[in-house]
């Protein structure tokens, strides 16, 4: 309701409404942790990491995409062995990872803004990864 009070002029009280729509959406989808088993939340959040880091090394796009969630997967098995979830956790590592390699991705579209693209790189890969973690955590724990 303020950003429709505003008075600002129009283009930007569009901007802002949906702002602020974007965040509020994604902190209810982040709330998916909560729910997600507790086991699958780290192996997610070590997979994410790794994921991430690894698409950053220099890299062809498609091979470093490739890469990052094969790392990913193999985050996943090794938290799998931290956690006890074992070997089966590379499957939530790989969902993990495909999920925030795209959210990464989309991320990376908002590039002259060097602040929202820096927040965004990882907050919204972190924040892609929900459902994979919690689908695959449910699946992979029984």
């Amino acid at each position: 309701m303020l950003q429709l009070r505003s008075n600002a002029p129009a283009d930007d009280r569009l901007h802002g409404l949906f702002a602020t729509i974007a965040s509020a959406a994604l902190a209810i989808l982040a709330a998916g942790y909560l729910a997600a088993e507790a086991d699958a939340v780290v192996v997610g959040g070590i997979s994410v990491a790794v994921a991430i880091f690894v698409r950053s090394l220099p890299l062809p796009a498609a091979a470093s995409m490739a890469v990052a969630v094969l790392a990913g997967a193999g985050a996943g098995a090794l938290g799998g062995a931290l956690t006890g979830l074992g070997t089966q956790a590379a499957l939530i590592g790989a969902g993990a990872a495909a999920c925030a390699v795209i959210g990464h991705r989309v991320a990376a579209y908002d590039y002259p803004s060097r602040f929202v693209h820096m927040t965004a790189g990882v907050a919204l890969p972190l924040t892609a990864a929900v459902p994979a973690v919690y689908l695959l955590g449910r699946v992979v724990t029984g």
